[in-house]
């Protein structure tokens, strides 16, 4: 019977690359997001037209959706998630009627 292998994490990999690695300094305290991942930032203009770009087309999509709004970690700059207003009637199945009916 062989040696079962242990686990492979992302901290496992990390420790392989750099032997001084430290699970506990590879999260961001402010947000709790891995420093080593590719996020996008607040200040990146690049990472905003992302943003604007799936914003309007989640707009176009969803026609109950009044409004989208990004949120940013407020220490760092990190998009955290992207915040929605439904609007309440229309996802109900309610319409405005005109008023000639």
């Amino acid at each position: 019977m062989g040696r079962r292998p242990n686990k492979l994490d992302r901290a496992y990999f990390e420790r392989k690359k750099d032997p001084k690695y430290d699970d506990l300094d590879a999260i961001t305290k402010c947000c709790g997001e891995p420093k080593t991942q590719n996020a996008m930032m607040k200040g990146n203009k690049r990472d905003w037209q992302l943003i604007e770009k799936h914003i309007e087309e989640h707009l176009r999509m969803y026609s109950s959706t009044k409004s989208v709004e990004p949120i940013f970690c407020k220490e760092c700059g990190r998009f955290q998630e992207y915040l929605c207003e439904q609007d309440v009637d229309q996802v109900l199945g309610y319409r405005k009627k005109d008023d000639r009916n």
